[in-house]
């Protein structure tokens, strides 16, 4: 009778309860699907939209800067050079160079050609898929706008336009690049890159069939990006859409436009360093149709659940019976009857065990989740994303970010720090404090409530794990203020390898400009002029303060300013192989030269490297020198050989002979031979003289004659003086 009571009572308990919350589950998530499901598709469309325009403007970004590198890299080859301001150029550097520009072409798919502008032979040349030809005859005939008046608002900014093809008209980007000091009155010779739309289909993925259609919208309505081409450069400033999207005066958003059929759902979005809308229309059931279906869907998925509901309940609970019956009985029952129930009681307890180690390991994996979020959203704070105060404190306290607003907070910046290095650091020691990494292995912490002999053990710790610098900030009053230091500090940690190993630095202490500063072009140009003249150790005293000036500012000019200057190092190389210097030259790429930078843990690395550089720029200007030099000494040698019988052979006669000044001949001349151009002339003729005498008869007046002597008795002279004996003994003697 027992056993029927509580098998009844506790069945029927079971089972409604676990009908009861299943059922009320279903119905709510059903409700929460229907209600909500307009609104959470269009926000995360919405969001979509957005994640896409800020990936293009990445990728814009990036395009851009690929083409700007690679359009100047092109722009200052001599090839092109010459392509663009000589007036005579030969067919084979027409040729030449427009092979180098269909090569740059061929390396980007999106390239669709490359143009050169010539203003002194009024004549443009192209890649081999355009025809070159004069500017009035040029088949694309809208680049010759890009040419004309003051162009300085065109430069290196892409141009929306049409190019005239073969095939007819494209739409392209055109990226313009010329010397700023030739610009007025009239670009005096230009390169133009044409780059296709195709590019942005591929990031859309905006394919014939789609469901949307995608475009972007300047401010004033022309359409520079559209799914359906034909609708390039339209302006659509008079269209409802636009309109109502500028009316919204928002950076993001959509709102439903049309009706019936026709109706559709417009997103947009604009970021504010670009003046494009990125447009997103669809179909309003491309949106919403799948509302229907669903709501099949949650009837059938509550019935079923229904279903599946009772059967579990009817199995839990004869499941539970058991334990709950043992249960009973020990209480009513005697010593023997428990003692017999013990192993099941035991089970049960055991699995209770486990059920608490499985909810303290759950418990873990919340806090490990909660510490990754809390690590988030503090990253925010201090790269300066969240400027909202009231935002601000909302995140601390939605997160629990372990730190007072009461109190003061401090921050300490470390590197080089990765994860097992501050694993072996360790900072428990401290009692509040949250740990940022940051990309080159820069790492910022952030405490509360820390006394010096604390920071003192940071320290300590820190170098003891291999962390060559560290910065401190010992008060900073608000978390308001967290960002502006986070950003000097990590700025200064990009800057390691300008301070000795261990050293600590406080942030008032920091002088750095986080502003662009301008390139030293002077201190450029003094530079190259040096290494020109191979002037090694001058040029590497330029190069000090040419360093000293641009590490005044951020990181990214001084890498800028780096690479620019190894740019034009590489452009002296080139123009002096032309002069036989560094013929077995291996350059390092500029690529990279600049992960150089961005990896360099000593000062000393990047001083050798350039020293070593310059050292090399002297040697090779001595070596060329001195093989002009010998040039010119075994010339000069050559033409005594064939004039020594002129009489009016002489200093100045060479000179003319080799076109060079007479100081100049008889220095180089002194340093190849060792000897002096009149005695290396005066041996030649004496040794002439000797063979004469030796191996013929002819009379001694002939033989000086013959060597260039017009009086006989200087030639008696000077031959005793050279050999010891008249010219008569000393044929007496050759033939004894």
């Amino acid at each position: 009778m027992l056993k029927f009571r509580i098998l009844k009572t506790y069945f029927l308990e079971i089972l409604l309860l676990v009908a009861i919350a299943i059922i009320a589950t279903v119905v709510m998530v059903s409700w929460f699907l229907n209600s909500h499901f307009e609104r959470s598709t269009t926000h995360m469309v919405n969001q979509l939209n957005q994640e896409f325009l800020a990936e293009n403007h990445r990728i814009n970004e990036y395009l851009q800067k690929m083409v700007k590198i690679s359009g100047m890299e092109l722009f200052f080859e001599p090839s092109v050079q010459k392509l663009m301001y000589q007036k005579d150029l030969p067919n084979f550097d027409v040729v030449t160079s427009i092979r180098r520009l269909d090569a740059v072409m061929s390396t980007n798919i999106h390239t669709h050609s490359i143009y050169v502008y010539n203003a002194a032979n009024d004549y443009i040349y192209a890649t081999s898929n355009v025809d070159s030809d004069t500017v009035a005859k040029f088949k694309d005939a809208g680049v010759t706008e890009l040419f004309s008046g003051s162009a300085d608002h065109l430069r290196l900014a892409p141009i929306p336009r049409y190019a005239d093809s073969p095939l007819g008209t494209i739409p392209v980007y055109s990226f313009v690049f010329y010397d700023i000091q030739k610009t007025e009155p009239r670009i005096g010779g230009a390169l133009v890159m044409n780059i296709t739309l195709d590019w942005l289909r591929e990031i859309f993925k905006d394919v014939v069939g789609s469901q949307s259609q995608v475009m972007f919208v300047d401010e004033a309505g022309t359409i520079a990006y559209h799914t359906d081409s034909s609708q390039f450069l339209k302006n659509i400033a008079e269209d409802a859409t636009f309109r109502q999207m500028v009316a919204s005066n928002s950076p993001s958003g959509y709102f439903p436009y049309g009706a019936g059929k026709e109706k559709s759902f417009v997103f947009y979005s604009k970021s504010a360093e670009n003046p494009l809308y990125l447009m997103r229309i669809y179909p309003y059931d491309t949106i919403m149709g799948g509302i229907v279906s669903m709501r099949i869907t949650t009837l059938l998925l509550v019935l079923a659940c229904i279903t599946v509901a009772m059967i579990l309940a009817v199995l839990i609970s004869r499941r539970l019976y058991k334990p709950i019956h043992q249960m009973v009985s020990r209480v009513h029952a005697g010593d023997k009857e428990a003692l017999y129930k013990e192993g099941e009681l035991r089970f049960l307890s055991s699995s209770i065990d486990r059920m608490l180690t499985q909810a303290e390991t759950f418990e873990e994996t919340t806090e490990s989740y909660r510490t990754l979020l809390q690590t988030d959203v503090l990253r925010e704070i201090l790269m300066g994303k969240i400027g909202d105060p009231d935002l601000m404190l909302a995140q601390f306290k939605e997160y629990k970010l372990p730190f007072s607003l009461e109190a003061p907070l401090q921050l300490i910046g470390l590197k080089p720090l990765d994860e097992r290095a501050l694993e072996r650091l360790g900072l428990g020691f401290l009692d509040v404090h949250m740990e940022v990494p940051f990309e080159g292995e820069r790492m910022l912490v952030v405490t509360q409530n820390c006394n010096a002999q604390q920071l003192q053990d940071l320290y300590d710790r820190s170098i003891a794990s291999g962390v060559e610098l560290v910065i401190f900030n010992r008060r900073i009053e608000h978390p308001f203020q967290l960002a502006n230091h986070a950003s000097l500090i990590l700025e200064e940690l990009r800057f390691s390898f300008m301070y000795d190993t261990g050293i600590k630095v406080e942030e008032k202490e920091l002088k750095r400009s986080l502003n662009a500063g301008v390139y030293p072009s002077e201190l450029e140009k003094n530079l190259l002029h040096l290494l020109h003249q191979g002037r090694a150790i001058e040029a590497y005293d330029v190069y000090t303060g040419f360093f000293g000036e641009i590490a005044k500012y951020s990181f990214t000019h001084f890498r800028f300013s780096m690479k620019r200057l190894y740019i034009s190092l590489q452009l002296l190389v080139k123009e002096m192989q032309e002069t036989g210097c560094f013929i077995d030259s291996q350059e390092l790429s500029i690529g990279k030269f600049e992960l150089s930078l961005e990896s360099l843990v000593h000062r000393s690395d990047l001083d050798d490297f350039f020293r070593q550089w310059f050292d090399r720029f002297e040697e090779e200007l001595q070596r060329c020198k001195a093989q002009k030099n010998r040039a010119i000494a075994e010339q000069i040698k050559q033409v005594v050989e064939e004039e020594y019988a002129n009489p009016n052979l002489c200093l100045q006669f060479l000179a003319d002979k080799v076109h060079l000044s007479v100081s100049y001949v008889s220095k180089v001349f002194k340093d190849c031979e060792g000897v002096s151009v009149s005695d290396y002339c005066l041996g030649i003729r004496m040794g002439k003289a000797a063979e004469m005498l030796e191996e013929s008869d002819i009379p001694v007046k002939d033989i000086a004659s013959a060597i260039g002597f017009s009086n006989e008795n200087y030639f008696y002279a000077v031959f005793r003086k050279q050999r010891g004996f008249t010219p008569n003994e000393f044929r007496k003697r050759a033939r004894l």
